[in-house]
């Protein structure tokens, strides 16, 4: 077992080695003026984007006056039809000042984007938090743009086994997706899915992602994929984009979908070396030296490099991180690492400490949240400081734990008046029907038993609920806040641990 194991672990590593040897070179880095002078670097970015003015990449700027726009495989051109959410790949150049090594405006020469999934929606979970599209979970969060083509920009409004969707957003496991971006899609539908291979039988002609089964025949277009050899005799565990022209239902498990592919190629980012790289996702891999991979990216980290949020020993799989650093052959070397939030949370502001910048939420007694110079604030009337925080207000909110019972805001967003509550993070403890999270005990007695929902979007129930939990696994709970007093409706074990 441990040799074949080892063999494996081998095999993927030639694979992801291989992937990055096709990846075409960057730019050069260009000269400046030398020692206290002035030049420019490379650069490539990989996220969701998160504003418009220029183009911003998780939260990073780009000049966007001459950019070519590259959509989904059409010819690129100078017309930008991005949306918020869009999971994009920047390349681009950057400013440098050589006396201080920092980078200052940054140029976006193109902006690629390729949906992660779109295809006809098989079905939406009773708690409107999630849908299956050929055969992938798709979630959804606080922070998902979901466009106006969808009826009052509710996914429970979708029709399944009608609809069709396109989904831009991350890979958090196998057969899961976070959606930041997702849409109607009119017209001749592109089937389309971004995912982990497993399963892969190239004797057959298929694999798998998530419970979605991939055909392929000797037209298909495997040119971008490594070949395979004795060390590495499979797919398994790369990430692909795979592109189809047929689907039916019918794959593996429940929620199965097929696919016949014309083509299937590796998630890359396109370069083997550059001086400036950003990518932002979820932790999909990890090999046994500690190398953790974002998609097919190879990350390493250096006694120098700098954590926020979290250290080292957090890089786990699922982890949703954003890397800052250099490409050199192909391996992302990064020089700094930030933790997203492990919580989410949505309520009204029951009661602030504006000289502790603290504050608390309707719903979520027991639990205090904290902002610090680095909280990004925005929202409704131009909300940009803590000061204009106000109680009553309706804020959603991520974070990270700070202590047992205190959560340190990263990102805070007040929204238009609203009763929804929502609880995301992991269990400190349970006991049906109580669990604690983050210092808040939630009181899960009211629930009716097909709101109970699994990882997939299926019903559970609430014995299949609690005896799924255990301390650390994440869960999402929503309610309902009628003044101080809220009504949970609905439990979800989330995706990703």
């Amino acid at each position: 077992m441990r040799s074949r194991l080892l063999h494996s672990l081998l095999g993927l590593a030639a694979l992801f080695l291989a992937i990055a040897s096709c990846s075409p070179a960057g730019p050069t880095p260009q000269a400046g003026g030398g020692i206290g002078g002035t030049g420019s670097v490379a650069t490539v970015s990989s996220g969701p984007v998160t504003k418009f003015g220029s183009v911003f990449v998780s939260g990073t700027e780009y000049d966007n006056t001459n950019t070519l726009y590259c959509i989904d495989d059409t010819p690129c051109t100078e017309t930008n039809t991005l949306k918020l959410g869009m999971v994009v790949l920047v390349n681009g150049m950057a400013t440098e000042d050589y006396a201080t090594n920092q980078l200052g405006i940054r140029v976006a020469n193109t902006i690629t984007y390729e949906e992660t999934v779109e295809g006809e929606v098989q079905s939406v979970a009773a708690d409107g938090l999630s849908l299956i599209v050929l055969g992938q979970v798709v979630h959804i969060d606080q922070n998902t743009n979901i466009d106006a083509s969808i009826p009052g920009k509710s996914i429970a409004n979708l029709v399944p086994g009608t609809d069709v969707v396109e989904v831009s957003g991350f890979i958090v496991g196998d057969g899961h997706i976070l959606a930041t971006f997702i849409e109607l899609q009119t017209g001749t539908p592109h089937y389309e899915i971004l995912g982990v291979i497993k399963n892969h039988e190239p004797a057959k002609l298929r694999f798998d992602v998530g419970t979605l089964m991939v055909e392929y025949t000797t037209t298909t277009d495997t040119s971008q994929m490594p070949p395979l050899s004795q060390s590495a005799p499979t797919w398994n565990g790369i990430v692909v984009h795979v592109r189809g022209d047929q689907w039916s239902s019918g794959g593996p498990g429940p929620s199965g979908a097929k696919l016949t592919a014309t083509r299937t190629k590796p998630q890359t980012l396109g370069v083997t070396n550059i001086e400036d790289a950003e990518v932002e996702g979820f932790i999909t891999h990890l090999d046994p030296s500690g190398t953790v991979f974002i998609d097919n990216i190879r990350i390493t980290t250096t006694p120098s490099t700098v954590f926020e949020g979290g250290t080292a020993l957090d890089l786990i799989l699922d982890t949703r991180i954003e890397v800052h650093g250099r490409v050199v052959n192909g391996v992302l070397e990064a020089e700094h690492v930030s933790f997203k939030g492990a919580f989410e949370l949505e309520s009204n502001v029951a009661s602030i400490n504006p000289g502790a910048r603290s504050l608390t939420l309707v719903g979520i007694s027991g639990t205090t949240l904290y902002a610090d110079n680095e909280t990004a604030i925005d929202g409704e009337g131009n909300l940009r400081r803590f000061a204009d925080i106000a109680v009553g207000d309706h804020l959603k909110i991520h974070g990270r734990p700070a202590g047992n019972t205190g959560i340190l805001i990263t990102e805070l967003e007040r929204s238009d008046p609203g009763s929804k509550v929502k609880l995301q993070g992991p269990i400190q403890s349970v006991l049906d029907p109580t669990l604690t999270i983050a210092g808040a005990r939630i009181n899960a007695s009211g629930i009716l038993n097909n709101r109970f929902i699994g990882t997939d979007g299926t019903i559970i129930g609430r014995s299949g609920f609690f005896q799924g939990l255990g301390i650390g696994r994440k869960v999402t709970i929503t309610g309902t806040a009628a003044g101080d007093t809220v009504t949970w409706t609905s439990a979800r074990i989330s995706a990703g641990d």
